[in-house]
């Protein structure tokens, strides 16, 4: 089987929602379903997924369940991407050799999961579920997207 290649716009797209409060709406295609829904940093992502957790479980915020591993999550990745952020700040200004420059963008983090918020399954009936949910997928899961959210049409 051939290796799955990840879009790189969508990738590209992704990447700036993480970098930024910018939302908006999307419908991929992955593995034969569609969802549709907002397009939201993992930052957002994983904050609203411990608040649903916190409010499910109706624990307080100093009461340690499960929402605080993904409260973990959101504040490794926050620092790492603070870090990414003084790298690229700090070399701004540098001009580097070719293959110096290469090496970084090689090994630079590249978004490898999709966060949508409000996300629904479209399905015959309809949307699954009808009031949305957190989703995360691999990008290189993703074989087709579009920018905009599927709503009902009219019979």
């Amino acid at each position: 089987m051939a290796q799955e290649e990840t879009d790189y716009v969508l990738a590209q797209l992704v990447e700036l929602v993480n970098r930024s409060d910018m939302e908006f709406s999307v419908t991929v295609a992955s593995n034969g379903l569609m969802i549709t829904g907002t397009l939201v940093s993992n930052q957002t992502w994983f904050d609203r997924q411990a608040d649903l957790i916190r409010a499910g479980s109706g624990m307080q915020d100093d009461e340690v369940g499960l929402h605080t591993i993904f409260e973990g999550w959101r504040d490794r990745n926050r620092e790492a991407t603070a870090e990414d952020k003084q790298v690229e700040d700090a070399l701004k200004d540098i001009e580097l050799p070719h293959r110096f420059q290469q090496a970084i963008d090689e090994t630079a983090q590249q978004a490898g999961y999709i966060h949508l918020a409000k996300a629904r399954y479209v399905v015959q009936q309809g949307f699954v579920p009808a009031e949305g949910m957190l989703w995360r997928g691999r990008l290189d899961a993703i074989t087709g997207w579009s920018v905009g959210e599927l709503r009902a049409g009219k019979p």
